[in-house]
Order: structure tokens, then C-alpha cells, then sequence
């Protein structure tokens, strides 16, 4: 991705990513950084190392984003989200405004993927559903299988009722085919659905049907968190995420 001062390529290393940066980190790119790295952790990675030995802070307000996409990695994709800074400028700026205390900060990508190695797995599942009027009921089958093989049952009916809404509204509303995606670590569960919409949620009216329609009305009532992100591919996920106790 770039622009007129920045450039994000980006690579992957086994089922990590590494996003490299060059350019300037400043108040007129930061909207452009956020997003690339917003798009690498939709295609959920094991992992996200942002590389910075190739550019220059021209307002250090600008690095208050990735203490702010470090917690919506945590959030979800339930990821790791490290820094690669060699010794320099750029490293003493972090440790002076503290963001290396907030995210996990290395002096190469290499000893930042070593670390990626070190976060407990997650239990992960997922399906490819059609655009097709019965992936909703598919989805709810599947999330209640999913349920049941990792023993969750708290879980079981809010995953089985966002998944189907989820879902629902992928293919009714965007046209597209879903896939649905659930991790499971420490006891708290992700549901994703990636669509080839790239049209944000939009909160409905709640309809009369007993399913269906409902959408994010819905998610946002149940989960204790929810969002979207823009893919690569020029799609959205839009994840939810549930606790037990929550």
C-alpha cells in the first residue's frame, strides 16, 4: 500500500506477518497506516510484526496508534501485534513516550517472530458457506458442533445466534458467500465471518421474524465486543466476541 510519504509491504514468515514501514509516521499518513495494518490482522495471522527501521516520526502523537491497534489485535483477532525497532531514534522515541512498555517492541523481525512463537495456540475452527438461503442454519450446526468438541456449552446459544445473524447477513445483504471462522483461547471465544461486501455493518430496525434480519442489533445486544475490518481482497470481517461471565 502507498502513498505520498509511506509504504507498507507486506510478507509473511510462516503463519506471521510482517508489515514493513518506510516513510514518514506523521499526522497526514497515520489514517493510511492504521488501515494497512488493520487489513493484515483481518486475514488473521498467528502474528503481526510491524517493521520500523526505515522510518522517520514526524509527530510522535502518530505513534499512539499502534498502542491503539496492539489492544484491538488482543481484542481480535486475539493476536500478538509486536514491533521490530533497531537501536536509534525511533526506539529511543518509544521507550521515552513509553510505547514499548504497551507493545512488545524487538530489535529485529527475526527475535520479534521468535516471540509470536512463544503466545499460547488457539483452538480454531472454520467453514466456507455459500451464498445460499440454508448457510445460516449451516453456520448455527456448525458452531454448535464446534461447541460441543471443545466444550463450551455456556457459550453455546449466543455463538450459535451470532453466527447465524452473521451470516445471514452476508449473504442476504452482501450478496456473497461467508466464511465463518471461531477461536477459542482462555476462555473466550471469537466468531468471524469474512464476506465479499465491503460495505460496513449497518444497525436495522429488529424485524417480526423469529430468525433473521436481526444482524448487528442483535450481536451488539449479545457480545462483549464486536467490529469490522476491511480485507485486502476489498471485503470485511466482522467479528464478535463472547466470555464466559461476560
Amino acid at each position: 500500500m502507498t502513498g505520498s510519504t509511506l509504504t507498507v509491504d507486506v510478507t509473511h514468515r510462516g503463519h506471521a506477518t510482517i508489515a514493513r514501514v518506510s516513510g514518514e509516521i506523521g499526522l497526514r499518513t497515520v489514517d493510511q497506516l492504521r488501515t494497512a495494518l488493520l487489513k493484515c490482522l483481518a486475514d488473521q495471522p498467528s502474528g503481526l510484526v510491524v517493521e520500523l527501521d526505515d522510518v522517520t516520526i514526524g509527530a510522535p502523537v502518530a505513534l499512539n496508534a499502534f498502542g491503539t491497534l496492539a489492544r484491538r489485535a488482543a481484542e481480535w483477532p486475539g493476536i500478538l501485534l509486536a514491533l521490530a525497532v533497531p537501536p536509534g531514534p525511533v526506539r529511543e522515541l518509544l521507550r521515552h513516550t513509553a510505547l514499548d512498555r504497551v507493545v512488545p517492541t524487538f530489535a529485529g523481525v527475526a527475535e520479534a517472530v521468535r516471540a509470536l512463537g512463544t503466545v499460547p495456540e488457539h483452538q480454531q475452527a472454520s467453514v466456507q458457506l455459500p451464498a445460499a438461503v440454508d448457510s445460516a442454519a449451516e453456520a448455527r450446526r456448525f458452531v454448535d458442533d464446534t461447541c460441543d468438541a471443545w466444550q463450551i456449552d455456556g457459550l453455546r446459544e449466543d455463538a450459535c445466534l451470532i453466527a447465524s445473524e452473521l451470516v445471514e447477513n452476508a449473504v442476504r445483504h452482501g450478496h456473497s458467500a461467508a466464511g465463518l471462522r471461531l477461536d477459542l483461547s482462555r476462555g473466550v471465544l471469537t466468531i468471524a465471518v469474512r464476506d465479499d461486501a465491503p460495505a460496513p455493518p449497518r444497525r436495522r430496525l429488529v424485524g417480526t421474524a423469529p430468525t433473521g434480519g436481526r444482524g448487528v442489533f442483535i450481536v451488539d445486544v449479545i457480545a462483549r465486543a464486536w467490529g469490522y475490518a476491511p480485507t485486502w481482497a476489498g471485503g470485511k470481517v466482522v467479528w464478535a466476541v463472547l466470555a464466559d461471565g461476560a
